[in-house]
């Protein structure tokens, strides 16, 4: 009888011990899952601050439209610098850029110039202002020469398979280690650079404060009243025979509230020693249509980063396009 309570004990203990350990376990899984509720909850409501600012850069760039509908400049309050604004467990912050004051790389894709259509040579204002770029960017850290790295762009970009010039088709990409295909087709990111040939981060670095791309457009439209003075070159590019110092002091007597008319700005640029400017009323203008929105929400310590791209047209302010985290 003695050895029969014993042997009960034990078997109570034992069951004892194992539903002490399930509860454990259960209670670890339970705490894990309602950890990953909260993250998630969390990590919902930064990203719907993240939403309100962009509702919000909408309804000031229709007011700024409503206000000043002749043109867009950087007196404007969507141009403000970036300011945490303070909201509930958090704070929310934004900064919105204009993406016509920078070289839109779907207008490599454009038809080619008029007057040269039938040189297998010719190409389009972006593309000759890409090469211009990249020919006075200092210290340019890439083993390709710059026409070669323009013309991969452009052939990324273009509907054939055909090799322009010194650029890279298939035949390049299909070759390598980890093989892929071109595009030809428009760019979504300026990030597709990174798998063209010659564009290493390096270069990139350098390149990206003047391209930009544009979902679904091939307009190369730059409005000269909210091009920066660290962006000058992109105006001396476009411009033959204004240097970037000419370019800078353009941009420097520009007025507080821009332009009013784009004639002003080629007299300026006359002055400076612009000799081209025939085209200046194809590539230039005053105003924009395109801008670029980088919101920053933090919510109970968590930060959640959502790059919008917005159309403003016909009084309505429009998402082309939306990225959420990344680098911005």
């Amino acid at each position: 009888m003695r050895n029969q309570q014993g042997a009960a004990l034990i078997i109570v203990l034992f069951i004892v011990a194992l539903a002490a350990s399930l509860a454990a376990e259960m209670s670890s899984s339970l705490m894990v899952q309602v950890q990953k509720a909260a993250n998630i909850q969390t990590h919902q409501q930064a990203k719907w601050y993240s939403y309100g600012a962009e509702e919000l850069v909408k309804k000031v760039l229709l007011e700024s439209r409503k206000d000043d509908p002749d043109k867009v400049h950087l007196g404007q309050p969507w141009a403000i610098d970036e300011v945490p604004y303070p909201v509930d467990h958090g704070t929310l912050s934004g900064k919105v850029t204009d993406l016509q004051a920078c070289l839109n790389l779907n207008a490599l894709r454009a038809p080619k110039d008029n007057k040269a259509k039938g040189s297998s040579t010719a190409t389009n204002p972006a593309h000759k202002a890409l090469l211009e770029l990249l020919k006075n960017i200092e210290d340019l850290p890439s083993q390709e020469s710059e026409e070669a790295m323009a013309d991969s762009v452009y052939d990324w970009l273009d509907e054939d398979s055909i090799t322009f010039r010194s650029g890279a088709e298939e035949d390049e990409y299909m070759s390598r280690q980890m093989p892929y295909m071109t595009a030809n087709n428009l760019m979504a990111s300026e990030s597709e650079l990174r798998v063209i040939k010659g564009f290493n981060p390096l270069v990139m670095e350098k390149l990206l404060p003047y391209v930009c791309v544009i979902p679904g457009n091939t307009e190369l439209s730059i409005n000269v009243n909210t091009v920066l003075p660290e962006q000058a070159l992109l105006i001396s590019a476009l411009i033959e025979g204004l240097s970037l110092s000419g370019a800078e002091a353009v941009i420097s007597a520009r007025p507080e509230e821009g332009f009013d008319n784009l004639q002003d700005f080629i007299t300026e640029a006359k002055n400076q020693g612009a000799q081209d400017t025939k085209d200046a009323e194809k590539i230039f203008t005053i105003t924009s249509n395109y801008f670029k929105l980088r919101a920053k929400a933090s919510f109970d310590e968590r930060l959640f980063k959502m790059t919008s791209i917005l159309e403003i047209k016909e009084g309505q302010a429009t998402v082309l396009a939306r990225k959420f985290g990344g680098v911005q």
